[in-house]
């Protein structure tokens, strides 16, 4: 999600190139919901996503390559003359930096603590800082000063090691296990092993294993079996696979064995791939809960930009966030007790890190259930509700089964059985209720 970004890092630790990584020179863009509107969509038949847009930060300079979890989210900032990493609290809606002994780059989050790369005349190494103690602390005993763009989940941190050959291009994936003394490569080989991601309860590792050239790249994980026990399989073949994400249970990446950059998930173990053809490139994905976030290609006025967009993996259904006239870059996705949020860079004076917090969409399934819930909340009489509750559950089974046309045809009968009952058996406001529920639904699902 962030590999465009990284690899400029990697090259250039003085400057925050992000106006050189789009390529371009572009225009300002504005906050109002109004004037994102103002374009036409991406594809004219998915929906967008309601939420809040709001500045994480108006600082000067150049800020970017946010990642979140939950309520913290780090960044990478030039405001001071020189790169470092600040955090921002969405509760507190306060700022802090980083302390770095040196260059601050390449930052990522998890449970309170953020890992990045840190650069000075005697090396990079990966440091942890914890928010709560405010203390920093190196991820290893090792003084190769070869170590860069970590990933944090839980108590694990995977990242890239090139202390073990002269070629920058031979890079190992390794991991220290924080509040243990375990350390090791995770890759022992002659191969570019890059760009790892951590799933957030550290069970999971995921990267790109490819030729010392940088071509050729194929997806890996690895599973956490016990402490210092992983079990490590390749998952794709055909064509450059690139930016793996994990939840813990799917890996999602960017494959252009379509012909075009398009996203691809299955289970970490392996299994069946999952396309998700999109028109247009897709790059720089995050991950979530059941939620892909990217940044998708479209045309417009015979211009070409990106914008965000979000794929649920549980429903099928595709969400757009962004609508500017800007490219809208590196961004990460976190769902926390029902709600969501993506943090992402755009140009205002200069880049800055904006924030989208919205609801998780609901699925068909939670929603049925939420109405059988809402149903039997009526407490109405044994011999009513008997009539209306094995409707609703048919319906639920038809769509965990897929079948759509019994799905309807269920709520159908549904709505006219509450609507025929006798005598005022359901008031006027529990009417309405289940009405616009079961409207909802059908509306979800397809119903004619």
């Amino acid at each position: 999600m962030r590999n465009m970004y990284k690899n400029r890092q990697l090259q250039c630790r003085t400057r925050l190139l992000l106006v050189a990584l789009l390529a371009a020179t572009l225009v300002g863009t504005d906050l109002e919901p109004e004037s994102r509107a103002a374009r036409i969509p991406l594809l004219l038949d998915i929906p967008t996503l309601d939420g809040t847009f709001d500045l994480v930060t108006t600082a000067v300079g150049d800020q970017g390559d946010a990642h979140l979890d939950c309520s913290l989210a780090s960044y990478t900032t030039d405001e001071a003359g020189g790169l470092q990493i600040k955090y921002h609290d969405f509760n507190t809606k306060l700022d802090r930096p980083v302390p770095a002994n040196g260059v601050a780059t390449l930052s990522d989050v998890s449970a309170g603590r953020i890992a990045f790369t840190e650069t000075s005349t005697s090396g990079s190494y990966v440091v942890v800082f914890d928010t709560s103690t405010q203390t920093s602390k190196p991820i290893a005993d090792v003084s190769a000063g070869k170590e860069s763009n970590p990933s944090i989940g839980g108590d694990l941190v995977a990242f890239e090691d090139r202390s073990y050959s002269t070629n920058p291009n031979l890079s190992e994936i390794a991991l220290n296990e924080l509040g243990s003394a375990y350390y090791a490569r995770l890759t022992s080989d002659s191969m570019f092993d890059k760009n790892p991601e951590v799933s957030p309860d550290g069970s999971v590792i995921v990267w790109e294993k490819c030729q010392p050239t940088g071509l050729g790249c194929d997806i890996y994980s690895s599973i956490k079996q016990g402490q210092g026990l992983y079990l490590t399989q390749p998952l794709t073949g055909a064509g450059e696979d690139r930016g793996p994400v994990t939840n813990g249970k799917i890996v999602a990446y960017i494959s252009d064995k379509s012909g075009e950059n398009d996203i691809y998930f299955q289970p970490v173990g392996g299994g069946t791939e999952v396309p998700v053809p999109i028109p247009g490139d897709q790059r720089n994905l995050a991950i979530s809960g059941d939620l892909i976030a990217f940044e998708s290609q479209v045309t417009v006025d015979g211009e070409t930009e990106y914008d965000i967009l979000v794929y649920d993996v549980h429903t099928a259904k595709l969400y757009q966030v962004t609508n500017t006239a800007v490219d809208d870059v590196l961004n990460d996705i976190s769902t926390c007790n029902g709600a969501g949020r993506i943090v992402y860079s755009a140009p205002q004076s200069g880049y800055d890190v904006i924030s989208f917090t919205f609801q998780i969409p609901s699925s068909p399934e939670d929603d049925i259930s939420a109405l059988i819930q809402l149903l039997q909340s009526f407490r109405l009489p044994k011999g009513i509700e008997s009539r209306l509750l094995p409707k609703l559950q048919d319906a639920l089974k038809a769509v965990q089964n897929g079948d759509t046309a019994s799905a309807c045809s269920s709520l159908t009968s549904f709505i006219s059985t509450y609507q025929a009952l006798p005598g005022k058996k359901l008031t006027a406001t529990q009417l309405s209720q289940l009405t616009s529920a079961t409207d909802k639904i059908k509306s979800e699902i397809g119903c004619q």
